[in-house]
């Protein structure tokens, strides 16, 4: 054994999906070793300052930020500063920590973290939860000891010796849900009564959020209830709206318990993110998709195609979400036979042993 107490630094942020995914390899590792030192870098910008210490990890941050850039142009240059920053930030903090390995879960964080840890010959795993793998990631496959991909479709842009489909890591309370009855009673919501769960993605939806403010009156007319995660933007708009505060509507900023929510739902509704489908694929509940149409290299369409194909799922184009949101929803709530083939079409599609796996291949590489 080369190290009993092994060093890991995982660069994960920007997205719930890349932050969370982080997360559940450092969760899965501190099971497996608890000794284990892990140590993330994120952002100073985005979320994971806040939520990674929750989960009891220390993080430190680099100063970059995300969004399409045109190269040649203010932002471009603003980026390409950015970068040459972050990577000697990212550069003093790997010679500071002095890692076994650098496991990057993609994003423009990755980035300078994974180039420090190339030119500090640290060893790098890339973990790559969409169908379409992103640039960061199709970069540094060629020095990564190891690719672990989630998707079949995301093989062929990977050296085929070094990559493995593992899934997507997911957070452990997902495999353990409560009974819906005990999610219910949690929430203060009815469990005789239908129960809709919508997510806008971290950062929330106003696309979806303004199609369910419309539909309001007709959720109360036929007594459904309404997980609704908004956003930090929306909240404080919607809640002016009276209607918003009816006993039927649990409005959250951030759904810091999800879980308890995927127990209490019938139905979900979310943007195609990689660790949402992985998740509700998972718990196998009826699923209905809003794919960002300008995620990043379109990957969120290109992961919503792949459950449609398997009818595991039911895609509504951002575009059209005023229009059929509510009434698709409603709809499939009444339809027991398509809800019970959605659930067990996607409930095939889960990869429950994903996180333990990773966790294996980083083990392998250090130890």
């Amino acid at each position: 054994m080369k190290n009993i107490s092994p060093r890991i630094i995982i660069c994960s942020g920007g997205t719930g999906g890349h932050i969370y995914t982080g997360i559940a390899i450092a969760d899965e590792l501190k099971n497996k070793i608890p000794e284990i030192n892990v140590l993330f870098i994120g952002s100073k910008k985005n979320m994971e300052m806040q939520e990674i210490p929750k989960c009891g990890y220390p993080i430190e941050r680099i100063c970059i930020s995300g969004g399409k850039r045109k190269l040649f142009s203010s932002s471009g240059f603003i980026l390409f500063i950015e970068l040459i920053y972050s990577f000697f930030l990212a550069n003093k903090i790997i010679k500071k920590f002095s890692p076994d390995i650098v496991v990057g879960t993609g994003g423009y964080v990755s980035f300078p973290t994974l180039y420090a840890a190339k030119k500090n010959r640290v060893p790098i795993l890339i973990q790559e939860q969409n169908s379409f793998p992103g640039l960061t990631n199709r970069i540094f496959s060629r020095y990564a000891r190891k690719i672990c991909i989630a998707y079949e479709e995301s093989k062929e842009y990977f050296p085929k010796e070094r990559t493995i489909i593992t899934g997507n890591p997911v957070r452990s309370g997902i495999l353990q849900l409560p009974s819906r009855e005990e999610a219910c009673f949690h929430l203060g919501l009815k469990k005789e009564k239908p129960i809709i769960l919508s997510i806008g993605g971290s950062q929330g939806s106003n696309s979806i959020n303004n199609a369910w403010i419309k539909g309001l009156k007709k959720l109360i007319h036929l007594d459904i209830q309404l997980i609704w995660q908004l956003g930090k933007v929306d909240i404080h708009r919607v809640r002016k709206n009276g209607i918003s505060h009816h006993h039927n509507f649990i409005l959250m900023e951030f759904i810091d318990n999800v879980p308890m929510c995927y127990a209490a739902a019938d139905i979900i509704v979310s943007r195609a993110g990689a660790l949402t489908i992985s998740e509700i694929c998972l718990i196998g509940k009826p699923y209905i998709l809003i794919p960002l149409p300008w995620s990043s290299d379109d990957h969120q369409n290109k992961n919503a195609k792949i459950l449609e194909e398997k009818e595991a799922a039911l895609i509504i184009k951002n575009e059209d979400i005023d229009e059929k949101l509510v009434d698709s929803t409603i709809q499939l709530l009444k339809n027991s036979s398509m809800k019970k083939k959605m659930s067990k079409n996607i409930f095939q599609l889960g990869k429950p042993k994903a996180t333990n796996d990773i966790a294996n291949e980083i083990l392998q590489i250090i130890l």
